[in-house]
């Protein structure tokens, strides 16, 4: 096809086509280094479009810019310039196996990612064999191929990095690495070292709690002793450091899935980034010096200038990802007794960004999605409406406010099992877990009313109605204050319910139902609640337990139960606001691992944040002992007052 092309764009075609994909090579490495730990802090949809972009794009054109590279080369019957551009263009073989081994910053777009393991050292193979078999059909022409091996062996350095580290990354190897052997010892010997700064205890916090949450993610199962002694000393740290603690503790295990930091992180990483180093600063001085830019492209010889300082850029941003960033923090805490250390400490973090995650909350307003915008037929017809639902998600910002109200609850869980040494009682602690607003209802004595929207139907249909029911009933209150709280929270969950479904243990099913929702003005829904039958009324109980078109009815009937059964509006609003939180914790526990582990790509989750917050309370099915004789050898009393901050050392 290309043939039929006029000479001209023929001749500018063959001119540009590995300049071009060399080139387009090293802006995909760009936007991978700058944008690629973006999307731990980021929320936005386009943060993850143009990672995703350039992470699937990167590898295939680096490849296929290797593969013209190949056929270009060892051409004897063209002229002399020809040769030297091919000889130069050779030498940028190796940059491109640099290209292939990836930034330090992104190694996985997705957990999945670190399953394919297998296929990038085959690629490794394949690549590396692909670069020799260019070198030695370019072998004849100077000491260019002499120059490139520096570079070589630079490229297979990063190109074995990456593919060691999705193996290290991988859930079987994750599983056999995972151990809480270690987690006790810990906090032995922090029992004695107590901090004097609070940003200093929390990062020796995280990095103890860590090797439980690392555990725990591979669904392995932490021991008896692990959970009181993780729930006497979380139970102790305000609400805005446990927060501080998770989001640390996250940062870590972001690094562990989708970066190079298992490697870069220890001594033989920073061992090979010194070598790769020296190797591209060796090859550029041999450049510089050695040969005679003449007699080559001045377009080729800018390109080479531009890859070295490109490939210098990379190494001296994994330098500054590995200095500004917690795991060197957590580094000089250990080392606090050193001057220098703790000098060196308050510096880096001086320069060290305090956001480690995006901090919001996205939210879905079901009622105005439905009663303010009309469906676009357009976008049914080519499936991809769904797609367009991120369209009516706002974000607000997680306060301190909704902080302390989330950890109070989860402390009074915990505070359920810690009375009479109940800590062990895996009945009492599957209850507690188990309740989405049945447990706040109970201690109000109204759950006998309102089984017909919590216990006695699904997760995901409750859901639905008490979001309804929460808008009606917001819509209805002069005091916007208020109703904050239960506002954010029964939106954050219908954003999960409609956005991301896998996050709970049941999605969003068949929508048909809400469609008479369009065309309602938002004002007469919120007054609609004023005509809807009682809970109790025949018709509609008949028609809730048969019909799932009749869960828009439940949300009106729901909304006059609530504004009648509690007339004082504040006592009704801290109903709700538990109610709400109580839903959040049953979906934290319940979610599973891998999908808090894909949160992490996508700014984080609050979900996720409440699941570890549980995790760390003792408030986690995972938690289990094999017999009853295994708790008997401990004394309970006793490890309690041990771990309690206490100089109690009792057995």
């Amino acid at each position: 096809m290309l043939k039929k092309l006029p000479e001209e764009v023929l001749n500018l075609w063959n001119y540009w086509e590995i300049r071009g994909m060399v080139l387009l090579s090293l802006s995909l490495q760009t936007i991978l280094i700058r944008c690629g730990p973006l999307r731990k802090t980021i929320a936005r949809v386009w943060i993850r479009i143009l990672v995703w972009s350039a992470y699937l794009s990167a590898d295939m054109v680096a490849t296929v810019a290797l593969g013209n590279l190949a056929r270009s080369q060892g051409d004897s019957s063209s002229d002399g310039s020809k040769n030297a551009n091919n000889s130069i263009q050779a030498f940028w073989a190796p940059f491109l196996l640099l290209h292939l081994g990836g930034p330090d910053t992104i190694t996985a777009y997705s957990i999945e990612d670190n399953e394919l393991w297998l296929r990038h050292l085959l690629g490794l193979v394949l690549q590396v064999g692909l670069v020799l078999y260019v070198f030695s059909r370019s072998w004849g022409s100077g000491i260019l191929p002499f120059i490139g091996i520096p570079m070589f062996i630079a490229g297979f350095i990063k190109y074995s990095e990456r593919t060691w580290v999705l193996w290290s990354s991988c859930s079987k190897s994750l599983r056999n690495s995972s151990s809480s052997l270690h987690f006790l010892g810990r906090f032995d010997r922090s029992e004695t070292k107590p901090e004097s700064d609070e940003q200093r205890k929390y990062l020796r916090e995280a990095e103890t709690f860590f090797l439980i949450s690392k555990f725990t993610m591979q669904d392995l199962v932490p021991s008896y002793l692990d959970l009181m002694v993780s729930h006497v000393r979380f139970s102790k740290i305000p609400a805005d450091g446990a927060f501080k603690v998770v989001e640390v503790e996250l940062g870590l295990l972001y690094d562990m899935l989708y970066t190079k930091a298992p490697l870069i992180y220890s001594l033989y990483g920073i061992i090979l980034r010194c070598i790769s180093f020296l190797l591209s600063i060796t090859a550029f001085i041999i450049f510089q010096v050695k040969i005679e830019k003449h007699a080559y492209s001045s377009i080729d010889v800018a390109i080479t200038y531009l890859l070295f300082v490109a490939a210098a850029f990379l190494e001296f941003y994994a330098f500054l990802c590995l200095v500004f960033s917690d795991r060197t923090l957590i580094w000089l805490v250990k080392k606090r007794w050193n001057a220098r250390a703790t000098a060196i400490y308050y510096w880096v973090r001086k320069l060290t960004t305090n956001k480690r995650w995006s901090r919001s909350i996205s939210q879905y307003n079901l009622i105005r999605v439905y009663s303010e915008n009309k469906p676009l037929k357009c976008l049914e017809l080519v499936g991809i409406d769904e797609m367009m639902r991120q369209m009516h998600v706002n974000r607000v910002e997680l306060n301190g406010g909704l902080q302390q109200f989330i950890f109070k609850h989860l402390l009074k869980k915990a505070e359920k099992m810690k009375e009479n040494f109940n800590l062990f009682d895996k009945k009492l602690r599957s209850k507690i877990i188990g309740q989405r607003g049945d447990g706040v209802l109970e201690r109000e004595g109204l759950l006998k009313n309102y089984k017909w929207c919590t216990t006695e139907v699904e997760f995901s249909r409750s859901i639905l109605v008490w979001h309804l029911a929460t808008e009606i009933c917001s819509g209805n209150e002069k005091d916007a204050d208020i109703v904050s709280t239960s506002k954010c929270l029964s939106e954050y969950m219908m954003y999960l319910l409609v956005i991301r479904p896998n996050m709970l243990s049941k999605g969003f099913g068949e929508e048909g139902y809400l469609n008479n929702l369009r065309g309602e003005r938002y004002e007469d829904i919120i007054q609609s609640y004023k005509t809807a039958p009682g809970y109790d009324d025949s018709r509609f109980q008949g028609s809730w337990k048969t019909n799932k078109k009749s869960a828009v009815e439940g949300g009106r009937v729901l909304a006059k139960q609530l504004m009648e059964s509690k007339s004082e509006s504040k006592k009704r609003w801290e109903m709700i606001e538990e109610v709400w939180m109580e839903m959040l914790s049953y979906a934290a526990a319940h979610c599973p691992w891998k999908e808090h582990g894909h949160a992490l790509r996508r700014g984080g989750e609050l979900l996720t944040h409440v699941c570890f917050l549980m995790l760390h309370l003792g408030l986690s099915q995972q938690y289990e002992y094999q017999t009853e004789d295994d708790v008997s050898d401990v004394s309970i009393p006793k490890t309690f007052l041990k771990y309690n901050g206490r100089r109690y050392y009792i057995f």
